[in-house]
């Protein structure tokens, strides 16, 4: 049996989901070795399509909210993102997604390397459902994914403390 995501960016430079391609993981994140690290965990979990990288803050909120909103609303699972992000950071990403009707329930899973507890704070007030330190493992990536398979469909529940 497939896996429900399936990676469509082999060169996330460079690719962008075609227009009926359902976009279902949404990764925010500027670091280009990262970048790879996630992309190469994607490939060994099995994930075949539907994810699509966005290097930067401004550029992701122009995606999530232009003219493919309305089914990004509907196909997305979840969204992995960078708090520290050029020209828009991650935490005002966040607030933005949490102000816009649509979008507000889907399930932000921060990838970061801020220990800082008003970072921590922040993050559960904006009802993060997980907080992945980095460098990123295997491991803890995939618990991330596998954790949002088990929330409920309108949305993820907030950040709790197993969630560090």
């Amino acid at each position: 049996m497939a896996h429900p995501l399936q990676l469509i960016c082999y060169d996330h430079r460079a690719h962008s989901p075609s227009a009926d391609s359902p976009v279902r993981v949404i990764v925010i994140e500027d670091n280009a070795d990262d970048r790879d690290l996630l992309l190469r965990q994607l490939k060994k979990s099995g994930m075949a399509s539907h994810v699509k990288f966005i290097a930067n803050g401004q550029e992701a909120l122009d995606f999530l909210t232009g003219p493919r909103a309305p089914a990004l609303a509907k196909e997305l699972i979840a969204l992995f993102l960078d708090l520290k992000l050029p020209s828009l950071s991650g935490l005002e990403l966040l607030r933005r997604l949490r102000g816009n009707d649509k979008l507000r329930n889907l399930p932000v899973i921060v990838m970061t390397s801020s220990n800082d507890p008003k970072d921590m704070d922040e993050c559960r007030r904006l009802n993060v459902v997980g907080y992945v330190p980095k460098p990123v493992s295997f491991p803890t990536f995939s618990k991330a994914v596998a954790d949002i398979f088990h929330l409920p469909k309108l949305g993820g529940s907030p950040l709790s403390q197993e969630n560090f």
